[in-house]
């Protein structure tokens, strides 16, 4: 029988050690980003750790999204970034079984105060960034994949004009889980203008700064977006190269 216990220690140690410079880093100004942290040398020395074990620390630190390790030049605190959080909640939800209807359950609660809040909120900048989303969302002659990712930019910069950066950065992970789930109605026969549409709508109410009329677009854009991948699941042979209801 082989025995592990010793590497089972030292993994659980490199996590210990993780956890502490992780506090250190969060909670005081001792590593601000950008930062270089001490050589695997000096924090060996400072926790009275192996450096093989200050190497496997730093290694789930990056992980984490709060450092990032350069060849030869050392580990530096970076800002983490929404995909860190993206692979952290895509775990959960396998894990947890997280249904479809939870996780478009959750787009509503966020989109439709999202939209509420940049009614009230949105710049000029971010106006003009919608309508040339919009413009570019217009070319039929775009891929699947080009159409998804203006879908998903066009609601990310709702969250953005929203003024509330936590609410920005859940949405964007939120889209980011839901690009695949909502992938399904890509080809769906039918839509590709009724999309354009309802982002319009939208629009027109952002520009007007229209809080009831926003709230009124986000939520039957939503659920358009909800019939759309009921249809493709149920009936894929009626999917159409191109067309889409309702966008994401």
């Amino acid at each position: 029988m082989i025995d592990n216990s010793s590497t089972l220690v030292r993994d659980n140690l490199s996590v210990q050690i993780a956890d502490r410079l992780e506090d250190t880093i969060v909670n005081s100004d001792a590593f601000p980003v950008s930062e270089k942290l001490p050589s695997e040398q000096q924090l060996a020395e400072q926790y009275r750790v192996s450096r093989p074990v200050i190497r496997e620390a730093l290694k789930v630190l990056q992980e984490r999204g709060l450092v990032a390790l350069k060849n030869g030049l050392g580990a530096f605190v970076t800002k983490p970034k929404n995909s860190t959080v993206f692979s952290a909640v895509s775990r959960i939800m396998q894990m947890n079984n997280i249904s479809d209807d939870d996780l478009t359950q959750m787009r509503a609660m966020l989109e439709v105060n999202a939209a509420r809040l940049a009614a009230a909120n949105i710049t000029d900048d971010i106006l003009e960034a919608l309508r040339s989303n919009i413009e570019e969302f217009s070319d039929k002659t775009l891929s699947p994949k080009e159409r998804v990712t203006l879908d998903c930019s066009f609601h990310n910069l709702i969250a953005k004009a929203s003024g509330n950066a936590l609410l920005e950065i859940f949405n964007d992970v939120l889209i980011s889980l839901l690009t695949d789930y909502m992938g399904k109605g890509v080809l769906v026969a039918g839509g590709i203008d009724d999309a354009i549409i309802r982002h319009k709508k939208i629009l027109h109410a952002l520009e007007a700064h229209n809080t009831t009329d926003a709230v009124v677009a986000m939520n039957e854009h939503i659920a358009a977006s909800k019939r759309n991948v009921e249809i493709f699941a149920a009936n894929k042979t009626e999917v159409s190269h191109g067309n889409y209801n309702g966008g994401l």
